[in-house]
């Protein structure tokens, strides 16, 4: 794979004349006869002009006059002159208005299934995602909706994306008792490795102090040492979070499906990722994709503890756009919230820890993370391997090392989640071993200034090296991680080429990427994350219209401005599945 050019962004050109041709780096399609398997059916169902129309084939941007859609399908992307041969009078003729038209938006990592959580619950985000900067916000929130009808589905008051590092401290169960002392309270923190209940909620899901730490994760408590304080690190956490926040009765499972999906498409997505499947989680997949529930395609990723389901159910191709996708391992924690496994200490060490603490593993056996590559392997799994801290990413590489010795490198088939911390010496690693980058960039706004206090600033310059990654000639994917935050993509592709904290401090300049690049990191090499660029992920000829409609052009405009791009519509198999009012 040979690295992007860092030229400037090329505007939108004709293809007409074959000098600007070469100017626009424009490739000349074929005719429409070439374009379509049968002359006497090529009559479009849509043709699209007026764009500009972005194909995100190439090394460097391509744009054409016009495209052609047709049972689901592009049949022809060029000139404008060209697709009049193929109106015909039911041709539906759609003038994009100088707004631009690019593929579909494929996330590389994100969790689908949980975004109906996030767009029913409280929001307890800070700006500009929301608008809690204070604990006394957040029991306000959390009493907002106490009062809301949606309560009911889960039996819980609930709200989500709370950030210790903006709030100085992780809420306990004492501010939640404030909300309610009778009805359980959970406040779910932005990384999703956390959680807090109120004593009611403690009591609820059976946590005393008398309830002992699992491994790979923590219980915290107050000061006797005993008692729980309501904060609930990662497999502490995780497994009830995921329990409680979703519904047991089936309508109330496919509302939250449907204010997620909603959420997704409004942000351009035409392919999502729920990255961690636990317990009944795929066969409620399962079951709303055969109802017709899903209207852009999924691909669900199972966790090591049910790999039963993937032995059933793995399939490389969608049924009512759903598939089970691969095999998902979690290796430790949350970099903001310092439960990352590192090999250096933290500078400054969470609450109860003592100097020197560097972390931890999730699956502290490396043997056992290498049993379940092998396993995956042998049966020909993709698999996600969550690892933030450059520890975990050290065990990934030493438990896949033996696996690719046995069975040879599959180029792309093992993919590194998040790897915040990855180390410069790693990335060769990642190239020799086949592995499949899908980072996480977006933590340059969110933590960057954070990570300047607890881990340094050097070494926080040097989180998510996007083009470090690119220079050893990797493809990579930059993702959301929803709903960690809003699965906002042009949010990732804002942070992806800007690399700017929350105090406007450039995070790591070196490793600033062009706006094409990270496009390319939403659309083409999302599909080629997921064995799919043979049909998707770029607008050309022969692969499916999945399509979105942006206000404006992320490769002319200001790069400061991309975030302020609006998603119009999005089209899915060339059908409109969202569209902004």
């Amino acid at each position: 794979m040979n690295r992007l050019k860092l030229a400037r962004p090329i505007p939108y050109v004709s293809c007409v004349i074959a000098t600007l041709l070469l100017a626009a780096g424009c490739t000349k399609s074929p005719t429409p006869a070439a374009s379509t398997a049968d002359a006497g059916s090529d009559r479009a169902d849509v043709i699209y002009v007026d764009g500009p129309i972005l194909t995100m084939e190439g090394d460097a941007p391509a744009y054409v006059e016009a495209l052609a859609v047709k049972a689901g399908k592009i049949t022809f992307a060029g000139s404008r002159a060209d697709v009049e041969q193929l109106k015909g009078a039911a041709t539906k003729w759609v003038d994009l208005g100088g707004k631009t038209l690019v593929p579909g938006f494929i996330d590389g990592h994100a969790h689908v299934l949980q975004f109906g959580t996030q767009a029913v619950g409280a929001n307890l985000l800070a700006p500009p995602d929301g608008d809690v900067n204070t604990i006394d916000d957040l029991v306000a929130r959390l009493k907002e909706f106490a009062a809301n009808p949606d309560v009911a589905r889960t039996g819980w008051i609930y709200g989500t994306g709370y950030d210790d590092s903006l709030l100085g401290r992780h809420p306990t169960r004492e501010d939640l008792d404030k909300v309610s002392l009778d009805v359980p309270v959970v406040a779910g923190h932005i990384s999703g490795h956390f959680s807090v209940m109120n004593t009611a909620g403690l009591r609820k899901v059976g946590i005393t102090a008398d309830t002992p730490d699992p491994e790979g994760g923590r219980i915290r408590r107050e000061a006797d040492g005993k008692t729980p304080n309501g904060v609930l690190e990662e497999l502490a956490s995780i497994p009830y979070v995921i329990a409680i926040l979703n519904p047991s009765r089936p309508e109330d499972r496919d509302y939250f499906l449907s204010r997620g999906l909603e959420l997704a498409k409004s942000f351009g997505y035409t392919t999502a990722t729920e990255g961690r499947l636990m317990g009944a989680a795929n066969d409620n997949a399962m079951d709303a994709a055969r109802r017709g529930l899903l209207d852009i395609d999924v691909i669900g990723w199972q966790d090591y503890t049910g790999m039963d389901q993937l032995e059933k159910y793995y399939s490389t191709t969608y049924s009512n756009h759903y598939r089970l996708g691969g095999l998902k391992i979690t290796l430790d924690g949350s970099p903001q919230g310092r439960t990352a496994w590192r090999t250096r200490p933290y500078l400054i060490p969470p609450d109860g820890q003592q100097a020197g603490y560097k972390g931890y593993p999730a699956i502290p056996d490396t043997r056992q993370v290498e049993g379940y590559l092998d396993k995956a392997y042998a049966n020909n799994w993709p698999v996600k391997l969550h690892a933030n801290g450059d520890a975990a990413i050290d065990q990934m590489l030493e438990a896949l090392r033996p696996v690719v010795k046995k069975y040879g490198v599959r180029k792309g088939e093992t993919i590194l989640v998040h790897g915040q911390f990855l180390r410069q010496d790693q990335i060769p690693q990642l190239v020799e071993l086949g592995v499949f980058p899908s980072m996480f960039p977006m933590h340059t706004f969110y933590w960057g200034d954070w990570y300047d206090q607890i881990i340094g600033p050097e070494l926080a310059w040097q989180i998510s090296p996007m083009h470090s990654l690119l220079d050893a000639g990797l493809h990579v994917t930059s993702h959301t991680d929803a709903p960690v935050a809003r699965p906002n993509l042009m949010q990732v592709v804002w942070a992806t080429v800007n690399r700017v904290s929350r105090s406007g401090k450039v995070m790591g300049e070196s490793e600033r990427v062009t706006p094409y690049e990270a496009m390319k990191m939403i659309t083409l090499w999302g599909a080629e994350e997921f064995g799919e660029a043979d049909h998707k992920g770029s607008i050309k000829p022969g692969k499916v219209a999945d399509l979105v409609v942006l206000s404006d052009n992320p490769l002319t405009v200001d790069p400061m401005t991309i975030n302020r791009i609006q998603v119009l519509e999005t089209i899915k198999d060339g059908k409109t599945v969202y569209l902004r009012q």
